[in-house]
């Protein structure tokens, strides 16, 4: 999209050599499997850097942000779409739905906006601007479940499949995640900075 609506040259990441296969070539777009801590992106080279829900999945946060950091020019811009908590969590959203989310979804951690604020100053970047999105997404997760159970009624080797897989568990999380955005527990987070 932004290559075809704004006549930008990307560059994109992804771990999954399928996901690069699956997508078809675009004109000014380079897709590269690579993993983000060990890019091997010059330094400076871009304009601006966009991360949708990856950060989360990062098991070193301070290292993901200071690639951020390296990558984009002086004057460079950031944005983040990632999955947050609440800025102080109780014990039991934690317990029963924070950690689960995490385990089940194999996220080393989630954080407060204001911890990825410190990350981002941490790493020489300029916060501008948050967004709570959560409001927009909660329902997708409410589609989602009322969309999986009637299919997995149909489709009885999906549901064998499912069973069998180790991703099984994750099938939790799509009952505690709506949960987690109603409850405030759970936040959808853009968060803009720019570097100096």
């Amino acid at each position: 999209m932004l290559a075809a609506e704004r006549g930008a040259t990307v560059t994109g990441l992804t771990l999954s050599a399928a996901q690069a296969r699956a997508l078809p070539p675009a004109p000014g777009v380079e897709l590269l499997v690579r993993d983000w801590l060990h890019n091997d992106l010059p330094d400076g080279a871009f304009d601006a850097a966009i991360s949708i829900e990856a950060l989360s999945h990062m098991p070193d946060k301070p290292r993901a942000f200071a690639e951020l950091g390296r990558v984009v020019r002086p004057g460079g811009r950031v944005a983040i779409v990632d999955w947050l908590t609440r800025e102080e969590p109780g014990a039991r959203e934690t317990r029963l739905l924070l950690r689960p989310i995490c385990e089940e979804g194999h996220l080393p951690s989630m954080h407060s906006a204001s911890e990825y604020e410190q990350l981002l100053r941490d790493a020489g970047l300029e916060p501008t601007g948050f967004e709570d999105l959560s409001d927009r997404v909660w329902r997708t997760w409410v589609v989602v479940v009322r969309r999986l159970l009637p299919l997995l009624a149909r489709d009885r080797r999906l549901a064998a499949d499912l069973v069998r897989s180790p991703e099984r568990v994750f099938a939790l999380s799509l009952l505690r995640i709506p949960v987690a955005y109603r409850t405030g527990a759970m936040r959808l987070g853009l968060l803009t900075a720019r570097l100096p």
